[in-house]
């Protein structure tokens, strides 16, 4: 099994010295990415052509402005309710965070908020513009500092990866308007994004499977969860149909498919991809 050191070691540019983020997507990413973009000119074309109710076409064309304002106003709704982490707030979190972004190569780090999930454990990234940037932690998952760091760790690493890969970015949420209303087009775009980001967390941390065992039972009793039985249950209920279907379904893959596909990457490497179905 590869340490954090052989993986990012790996992972450097040698040109450049600098972490290659973009090997690490998953290999559905960009395919499905191409085709969102494609399906949105087509809606474009379509609605100026006539062949589309022109309600359509008014969506695509307020649709970049509205992304626009939303994420300022979505950002500020939170900041409002929540606790900025820095040297003097959430001084262990906050080393946490600066390593882990040095890790990943970003120098400049998105500021970093907690807020109070009422017993959701959830995390998110936003990209405002590209001065604005941030990630905001629900408190659940700030709770497992004192109990499980690695779990912390790989949520951190993980909604840094979406800054690194792109993933918030207005081109990327704009083409997805039209593939969205699509049904499985636009959820499955996104699960490979998700997977991305997690190949990206699982190359700069020590024990990234608990970080999903984290979000599969929440911080109460997650630090008695053990990982190889629950290793065992992945692989036997993954490839169930009915879990299919609801991966299928999901923007997000489900628990069992995401632990298994950061399992199989600690023994077969970065060749190996997580279930799309």
């Amino acid at each position: 099994m590869k340490t954090v050191t052989d993986r990012l070691q790996a992972s450097l540019s040698p040109s450049k010295g600098r972490m290659d983020c973009t090997s690490y997507r998953h290999r559905w990413e960009m395919p499905l990415v191409r085709v969102q973009i494609a399906v949105s000119l087509l809606g474009l074309y379509a609605g100026l052509a006539g062949w589309i109710a022109s309600k359509y076409v008014l969506l695509l064309l307020v649709a970049p402005m509205f992304i626009f304002v939303s994420r300022f106003f979505q950002i500020a709704r939170d900041k409002a309710n929540a606790v900025r982490v820095g040297p003097d707030q959430f001084p262990e979190l906050w080393a946490l965070y600066t390593d882990v972004a040095t890790r990943l190569g970003i120098e400049s780090p998105p500021w970093l908020y907690i807020k109070n999930g009422n017993g959701v454990v959830n995390a998110y990234a936003l990209s405002c513009n590209r001065r604005a940037n941030y990630v905001v932690l629900n408190a659940e998952v700030a709770l497992m500092m004192a109990r499980s760091q690695a779990a912390v760790e790989f949520v951190i690493a993980h909604e840094l990866a979406h800054h690194q890969l792109r993933h918030v970015s207005m081109w990327r949420l704009v083409t997805g308007v039209i593939p969205r209303m699509i049904p499985m087009l636009g959820a499955s775009t996104t699960r490979a994004q998700e997977y991305s980001a997690d190949r990206l967390a699982h190359s700069v941390c020590a024990r990234p499977t608990e970080g999903i065992s984290l979000l599969m039972v929440g911080p109460w009793v997650s630090d008695e969860v053990n990982h190889d039985v629950l290793g065992r249950q992945a692989r036997a209920e993954k490839d169930e149909w009915f879990v299919r279907l609801v991966n299928l379904l999901s923007t997000h893959a489900v628990g069992v498919k995401r632990f298994d596909a950061l399992q199989r990457l600690d023994k077969e490497g970065y060749k190996s991809h997580g279930d799309m179905l």
